[in-house]
This record gives C-alpha cells, sequence and structure tokens, in this order.
C-alpha cells in the first residue's frame, strides 16, 4: 500500500499575516474607503453626541458657581433679614468643610465649638440626603408613606413607632424605590434627629437675636445700603453679631454691591423721555422699542459707551461716577449675567448617566452605539460576501479558515482604527464649534479637556472592537465554505 506523507501546515507569523491584511486593504482601496466612511460617520456622530455632553456638563458646573456669586448679595440680605430654615441649616452644615467658617458661625449661634458640630455633621449629611430621596419623590409615593408631613417634619413624623411600621411596610410594596440606605442605619439616623432638630432651633434663636441686634445698629437706613460698607463698619457690626464675613467676602460683597447700585442707575435711564428719544433715534426704531437689553447692548462698545455718557449729561444726569470705560464693564457684566442665564437654561438635563452626561444623553449614546454597530456590521458584511470567490482561492493555495479570519480580523481593525480617529476628529471639531456658538467664553473657561480625551479614546477603540466583531459572522461563514462552493457564488 502507497503511503501518504502529510506535512505539518506551516503557519505564518503575525507580522507576515498584518502585511498580507495591509496589502488587501491597498489592493481595495475603494471598497476599503467606502467601509472607513461608514465607520466614520457612525463613530462622528457618537463622539458628537459625547463632546456636547460633556461640554455642557463642565459649562453647567462652572455657570453654577458664578450664578451663585452673583446671588451673593441676595443670599446676604436674606441671612441678614430672617434666620435660615432647618433644610438650609441642615444643608449648610452637611456640605461645608470643618475649617469653613460657616461652621464657626454656626457654632457660635448656638453656643458651641466647632469641634462639638462634628458628630452633628456626620448627622445632618444623613439628613440631607433623606430629605433628597423625599424631595425626588412624587406626591403621591410620598403622601402613601408619611402622609402629609414634608421636609425636615418627615423626620419628627417617622419619631411615632406606628407611623414608622407604616411607612416601612408601603417601602417594602414600593419594589422600584431604592432607599439610600438599610434600615437598621435610618433607625439610628431617627434617634439622632432630635438632638439635631434641637440644636437648629437654638441656631435659630442666636440668629434671630443676631439680625435684631443688626437691624437696631442699622436704625433707618436700608440694609442694601448698609451692605456698601461691608468691607467698613458695617462689616464689623456683622462680625460682632456673629456672622462669618471674612476679609476678602467683605471687599467682594462692597463691589457687588456697588456695581449692581451702577447697573440700576444705568437701567433706570430709560424711563428719561429725552435720552430714550436719543437711543431711539440713534438705533432707527421708535422710542417705544428701546428697550433695556438694546441699551446695554449700545453702551458694550467704546463709542457707543462715550456717546451714551455726553447724553445723559445732556439730559441732566448724573454721571459723576460714571466714566465711558467704567460703563462699557458693566455692559460686560450684564451680557456674561445673560450669557450665564443661557447656559443655565441649556444644560438643565445634565447630571447622572455615563460620565455624568445625563440620563437622556445617555441613551442617545446607546442608541447611536447600536446604530454605529448596525452600520459597520452591514459595511463589513459586504466587504467580506463579495470577496467569496478570493476565499476560495486562497483555502486552494492551503490558507486554513483560522488564517483565513485573522486576515479579514485584522483588516477590520485597521478600518477601524482609521475610521475611529476619523470620525472621532470630525465630531469633536463639530461639536466644539457649535457649543462654543452658544456658551462663547463660558466654554474656554471650563474647557473638558481630559474629559474630551477619554471619550475621543473611548471612541476610536470602540470603533476598532465594533468593526472586528462587525467582521466575526461573515468571515466566519467566509472562511467554513467549500472553495468549489465559494467559487461558484456571484
Amino acid at each position: 500500500m502507497k503511503t501518504i506523507d502529510v506535512q505539518p501546515q506551516p503557519i505564518l507569523s503575525l507580522k507576515r499575516i498584518f502585511a498580507i491584511a495591509l496589502s488587501g486593504v491597498k489592493y481595495r482601496l475603494f471598497r476599503a474607503v467606502v467601509t472607513v466612511a461608514v465607520i466614520t460617520v457612525a463613530m462622528a456622530f457618537l463622539m458628537n453626541i459625547l463632546t456636547e455632553s460633556l461640554i455642557k456638563k463642565a459649562v453647567a458646573n462652572s455657570a453654577r458657581d458664578q450664578i451663585a456669586n452673583l446671588h451673593r448679595v441676595d443670599q446676604w440680605i436674606a441671612r441678614l433679614s430672617v434666620p435660615q430654615t432647618g433644610e438650609q441649616i441642615i444643608a449648610g452644615l452637611a456640605q461645608a468643610d470643618p475649617a469653613d467658617p460657616y461652621v464657626a458661625e454656626l457654632a457660635g449661634m448656638s453656643g458651641k465649638t466647632p469641634d462639638d458640630l462634628a458628630s452633628l455633621q456626620a448627622t445632618a449629611r444623613s439628613a440631607q440626603e433623606y430629605l433628597q430621596f423625599f424631595q425626588d419623590m412624587n406626591y403621591g409615593r410620598r403622601r402613601v408613606l408619611v402622609g402629609r408631613a414634608e421636609s425636615a417634619r418627615i423626620f419628627d413624623h417617622l419619631q411615632d413607632p406606628g407611623a414608622y411600621d407604616k411607612f416601612t411596610a408601603n417601602l417594602s410594596h414600593m419594589k422600584t424605590l431604592r432607599f439610600p440606605t438599610e434600615a437598621d442605619a435610618f433607625q439610628a439616623f431617627l434617634a439622632e434627629w432630635p438632638t439635631l432638630r434641637d440644636w437648629m432651633g437654638t441656631v435659630r434663636d442666636g440668629q434671630a437675636k443676631a439680625i435684631e441686634q443688626i437691624k437696631k445698629s442699622l436704625g433707618n437706613q436700608p440694609l442694601v445700603e448698609a451692605l456698601r460698607n461691608a468691607d467698613g463698619d458695617f462689616g464689623e457690626t456683622l462680625r460682632q453679631a456673629g456672622f462669618a464675613l471674612g476679609t476678602e467676602e467683605a471687599a467682594s460683597l462692597s463691589r457687588e454691591v456697588k456695581r449692581l447700585d451702577n447697573m440700576l442707575l444705568i437701567e433706570s435711564t430709560i424711563n428719561n423721555p429725552e435720552l430714550r428719544q436719543a437711543v431711539a433715534a440713534k438705533q432707527d426704531i421708535l422710542p417705544g422699542d428701546v428697550s433695556v437689553a438694546l441699551i446695554w447692548d449700545l453702551i458694550d462698545r467704546s463709542h457707543g459707551a462715550a456717546w451714551y455718557v455726553d447724553e445723559m449729561n445732556k439730559a441732566g444726569l448724573d454721571t459723576e461716577k460714571l466714566d465711558p470705560a467704567f460703563i462699557r464693564d458693566l455692559a460686560g457684566d450684564y451680557a456674561h449675567a445673560q450669557l450665564l442665564k443661557y447656559a443655565e437654561r441649556q444644560t438643565l438635563d445634565t447630571g447622572g448617566g455615563l460620565m455624568g452626561i445625563g440620563a437622556r444623553m445617555t441613551w442617545l449614546a446607546l442608541v447611536s452605539m447600536l446604530v454605529c454597530a448596525v452600520g459597520i456590521a452591514n459595511a463589513m458584511l459586504m466587504s467580506v460576501t463579495e470577496r467569496f470567490r478570493e476565499i476560495a482561492t486562497l483555502k486552494c493555495l492551503g490558507a486554513l479558515d483560522g488564517f483565513i479570519m485573522t486576515v479579514f480580523l485584522i483588516e477590520a481593525g485597521i478600518l477601524g482604527i482609521v475610521g475611529g480617529i476619523a470620525g472621532t476628529l470630525i465630531g469633536l471639531v463639530l461639536a466644539i464649534l457649535r457649543m462654543a456658538l452658544g456658551f462663547q467664553s463660558l466654554l474656554v473657561q471650563s474647557f473638558p479637556a481630559l474629559d474630551l480625551v477619554k471619550a475621543g479614546l473611548i471612541s476610536i477603540l470602540l470603533g476598532m472592537i465594533l468593526a472586528a466583531i462587525a467582521a466575526v459572522y461573515p468571515s466566519f461563514r467566509a472562511a467554513r465554505l467549500a472553495p468549489m462552493e465559494a467559487m461558484r457564488i456571484e
């Protein structure tokens, strides 16, 4: 009997396989370009969504802090007019660092030291967490759980054993609700709540006495007018009453009050008939169409500011404290405040979800990822299917199934990387340009460079992975075909 000597099948190195895959891409350049274009569009769409969402998140955080600074005067007027609510005291203590001057203020108002508030601060943080849970709940469910109790009164309501048993029983039936902590931790908090509640009452009493002391020192002087001297005698009066007002905070508060006074002075000029008529003539509109926003826009330019000061002088208005450069700065402040309001409206849905981009945008990103996968899979399927005859030839020459699959997966990975990089750059640039048109200087102030780099790397990696995964099935199918059967496929 004739002996058949079967030699081991030679196995090419990964470097050689990569070179073959790369030459295949070059040989079928048009098909490769089409496939890359599909991947590019898909990844550009995904990167655009991620970039816009990350920019909105960063702008929202920056705008929130700046808006709080703009409302500093309002916050101090409120603090010096009425004692804080229990919820405000809880939030303030929970969010403050132990070295924060506000902690020292609360300690002084309640006759304690900052060190005494360490345990109360932990309880306050728990209280804030539970309050947020009840606040996020719709009214119907909250009514079932705690009756008519609201805010901090919920904890007073649950001090009753019967009310607590009813609460736990009803909560167990609401399977979609996730309570912040275990039941034992909540019971421990409720046991500590009376101590925190009594301390808050002491703080409110101390604040009421301090406010009464300040009112006596003011006499008939308006509080806003007194705050102009926050960096002087009135600031010292506030400190003696027990309020924590640092030197920098006092100076900033004084500047802010004076700035608001000057802005109100500019806006009040709209009621002057002569000045209103002059603005209408300059802008070629009716006097009734002159608005505060139009005046601010007019004086936001050097020549407009100089012209407006001259017109104020002609109208007999006081311009002693105003000069063109100063009112132009005020116009810039007004424009920035309007930009912050715009940013606040545009970023209401940020927070939570993937990378903090918001639940809605997270779902959009996931859907776009699915669309990307379908588009890439279709492109790779067509790319592999039209090469069945080539695959049959390779198998006739001795290529194994594993070699064929490896070649196609490497090709898919190459196309995925190229398409991922191109799509990431296109999506990134388009999103930045679009966001820059809306957020303007806020984008520069809060540009999330590190987050965008991470998102870009994720998009590129995702493009490569999706392309490789999409090529698995058609490559496997092609590799399993018999050579003669593959030759007959058109």
